[in-house]
C-alpha cells in the first residue's frame, strides 16, 4: 500500500514540476507526393492539449490526425510521464516548406513547440511508373482572350483504389463553366507506351481567359486508399500467386496533377468598333410574337445570338428605337447545349415595345462583331429587318390617352379608367347592430385562438426549431446505439440529420464540403476540422473499399464529436 502511495505522490510530484513540448517530424527532405509524420510529445503532462494548427493548412494538407498514445517510464528511481499527439501531413507545393512554432497550454501552464523546416523537391518518378495518377489535360496552351480551353482531370490506376470527396482548385485569371462532373466515376481500359492503364474522368470544365499575358492551372489534389500486395516468401505451395488478391491491404496516398502554363496571344489586329468581347463562331437572327398589332398593345421582340465561344461573357451593342415606340429594358437568357464539350447554346435578349402611332413598324437589322479563333478573323454578321403593321383603334380615348412606358413601369398592372357616366346609386339598409357585435367577438376570437390553443394542448407551433435543435444530439445518440447491432452500417446520415436539426439547415443533398461551408464561423475551428474528417472518413467507407472496422468505435468516436459540438452551442 505504501508502495502504491509513493508511486502516485512521485507521478503527482513531477507532473506539478511543469511539462514540455517537443515537435518533430519523420523526414526533413521529402518529395511532393510523401506524407510526412508530425508528432508532438508533451513530458510530464497530465492531459493532452487542444492545439490550434490551422497554420499549418497554408502548406500542408492534414491526412489524418491527431493520434494519441500514452506511455509511462520508471529509469533509476525516476519517473517519466509521456504523451504524443501526431498527425499524417502531405506538402501543398514544393520548395522550402516551414511547420510553425505552435502554443499548447494544459492545466494553466503553457509551453511551445520549436519551428520546423521541411524541404520538398519533384516527385521523381515517372507518371507511367506509379500505380496510380491523375493528370490535368487541356486541348490547347496558347489561346486569345475569351477563347476557350477544355480542361479535363482524368485518373489512371492499375490497382483498385478508392477515392475520397475533393475540392475542385480555382482558376484565377479565369471564367470558368462546368462541363461533366460524374455522379460516379467510369473506368474503361487503355494503353500508355504499351502498359494498360484504367482511365476514369473525375472533372471537365471550359476555363475563358479573361486578362493577362501568361496564365496557370493550379494542380488538383487527390486523396486515395490504394490497394498494395503483401509480400510472402513462403514456400508453401498453398501460397500461389492465386491466392495473392485475398492478401491485401490499403496505404493513403494524396495524389495531385501538375501545374499547366497558359499563354495568350494578341488579336492579330485593333479590336473594331462594336465589339463587345464575343469570341467564337456564331449566328444571328431576330423576330416578333407578331406581325401586326394595335397601337398601345405591346409586342415582344426577341435578338437572338447562336453559336460556340464564350456565351454569357459579351452582350449586344445598344439599341435604339423610334420616338414614338416606347421600348423597356432587355431581359437576358442562355440555353445552354450540355451534351458537348465546347460551350454553346443560345443567348435570347427579349424586348418589350409599345408603339404610340399606327403605321408601319419598321425594326431595322442589328449588327454583331466578333472575333473567330479558328480562322483568326474579325468577323461581322447583321440580322434582317422586320416590319410590323400597327393598327389603329377605334377608341379614341384609348389612342388619345394611351400609357407611357413611366406610368407602365410606376403601375405595373391593369388600369381601371375614370367612369364618365352617371352613377346609378342604390338604396342599402342599415345594418343591425347584432351582426356588428357578431363581428368585433369573432375578431377578437380569432386574434386570442393560437394563445388559447397553445395553452390547451401545451404545443407551440412556433417553437417547433427550437424544440428540433434542443432534441437534436439526444436523437442522434439514440441511432446511434441502435445501428450498433449491425456491423456493416456505415450511415453518415445520422450526423446530417443532426446538422440539419442542430442548426437549421436547408439543404437536403449535405456532403463534407458543403457542411464545411455552411458551419465555417458557427462552430469552433478544430471541431469543425474533426466532424469534416469524421464526414470523409464514413463516405470512405460508404463508397470505398476497406478493411474490417469495430463498429461500436466508430460510433462512440461520433457520439464524442457530436455532444463537443453541442456543448459548444449552449
Amino acid at each position: 500500500m505504501l508502495k502504491v502511495f509513493f508511486l502516485t505522490f512521485i507521478i503527482n510530484l513531477s507532473i506539478g514540476l511543469g511539462f514540455s513540448a517537443t515537435a518533430s517530424v519523420d523526414k526533413n527532405r521529402c518529395t511532393i507526393d510523401d506524407i510526412i509524420s508530425f508528432k508532438i510529445e508533451f513530458e510530464n503532462a497530465d492531459s493532452f492539449s487542444n492545439i490550434d494548427i490551422s497554420s499549418l493548412i497554408k502548406d500542408f494538407a492534414v491526412i489524418s490526425g491527431p493520434s494519441q498514445q500514452t506511455s509511462m517510464q520508471w529509469i533509476n528511481g525516476k519517473v517519466t510521464n509521456s504523451r504524443i499527439m501526431s498527425w499524417s501531413l502531405s506538402p501543398k507545393r514544393e520548395g522550402r516548406l516551414v511547420i510553425p512554432r505552435l502554443n499548447v497550454q494544459i492545466s494553466g501552464k503553457k509551453s511551445a513547440t520549436k519551428e520546423i523546416v521541411v524541404f520538398v523537391s519533384q516527385s521523381q518518378k515517372k507518371e507511367t511508373d506509379l500505380d496510380v495518377f491523375i493528370s490535368a489535360e487541356i486541348n490547347k496552351e496558347s489561346v486569345y482572350i475569351g477563347e476557350q480551353i477544355t480542361l479535363t482531370y482524368s485518373i489512371y490506376r492499375k490497382v483498385e483504389c478508392s477515392i475520397e470527396p475533393f475540392e475542385i482548385p480555382k482558376f484565377p485569371g479565369f471564367w470558368s463553366e462546368e462541363l461533366f462532373r460524374p455522379n460516379q466515376i467510369k473506368f474503361k481500359n487503355i494503353a500508355i507506351n504499351g502498359v494498360q492503364y484504367q482511365k476514369g474522368i473525375l472533372y471537365k470544365v471550359a476555363l475563358f481567359p479573361i486578362s493577362g499575358k501568361e496564365l496557370e492551372i493550379e494542380p488538383l489534389s487527390l486523396k486515395i486508399q490504394k490497394q498494395k500486395k503483401k509480400k510472402r516468401r513462403s514456400r508453401d505451395p498453398f501460397f500461389d500467386p492465386f491466392f495473392d488478391s485475398f492478401f491485401t491491404e490499403t496505404e493513403t496516398k494524396i495524389l495531385r496533377s501538375k501545374k499547366r502554363e497558359i499563354f495568350i496571344k494578341d488579336y492579330p489586329q485593333s479590336r473594331p468598333i462594336g465589339f463587345t468581347g464575343a469570341v467564337g463562331d456564331f449566328k444571328i437572327s431576330t423576330a416578333t410574337d407578331t406581325d401586326s398589332i394595335n397601337v398601345n398593345e405591346a409586342i415582344t421582340f426577341r435578338v437572338i445570338v447562336e453559336g460556340t465561344g464564350n456565351m454569357g461573357l459579351f452582350t449586344i451593342p445598344k439599341m435604339s428605337f423610334a420616338d414614338d415606340i416606347d421600348q423597356f429594358p432587355p431581359k437576358e437568357n442562355f440555353e445552354k447545349n450540355v451534351f458537348r464539350d465546347e460551350l454553346s447554346g443560345k443567348m435570347i435578349w427579349e424586348y418589350i415595345l409599345v408603339p404610340r402611332v399606327s403605321g408601319k413598324l419598321s425594326i431595322p437589322p442589328i449588327s454583331f462583331t466578333f472575333f473567330n479563333p479558328k480562322i483568326e478573323k474579325w468577323q461581322k454578321i447583321s440580322s434582317k429587318p422586320i416590319s410590323v403593321f400597327v393598327k389603329n383603334t377605334n377608341d379614341n380615348y384609348l389612342t388619345s390617352n394611351g400609357l407611357t412606358k413611366r406610368e407602365i413601369e410606376v403601375l405595373g398592372k391593369d388600369i381601371k379608367y375614370i367612369y364618365n357616366g352617371n352613377p346609378v346609386l342604390k338604396h342599402i339598409n342599415s345594418t343591425p347592430y347584432n351582426y356588428i357585435f357578431l363581428i368585433y367577438f369573432l375578431s377578437i376570437l380569432i386574434f386570442f385562438l393560437p394563445n388559447i390553443l397553445s395553452y390547451i394542448i401545451g404545443y407551440n407551433l412556433d417553437s417547433m426549431p427550437a424544440r428540433l435543435s434542443k432534441n437534436a444530439l439526444k436523437k442522434a445518440l439514440n441511432k446511434l446505439k441502435t445501428s450498433d447491432t449491425r456491423s456493416d452500417n456505415f450511415d453518415n446520415k445520422i450526423i446530417y440529420q443532426y446538422l440539419k436539426d442542430k442548426f437549421q439547415l436547408h439543404s437536403y443533398n449535405l456532403d463534407a464540403i458543403s457542411t464545411k461551408d455552411q458551419l465555417r464561423g458557427r462552430i469552433n475551428d478544430q471541431a469543425l476540422e474533426e466532424l469534416i474528417e469524421l464526414l470523409k472518413l464514413y463516405e470512405s467507407f460508404i463508397y470505398g473499399k476497406k478493411e474490417t472496422i469495430d463498429i461500436h468505435s466508430l460510433n462512440q468516436k461520433t457520439a464524442s464529436i457530436l455532444e463537443r459540438i453541442d456543448k459548444s452551442c449552449l
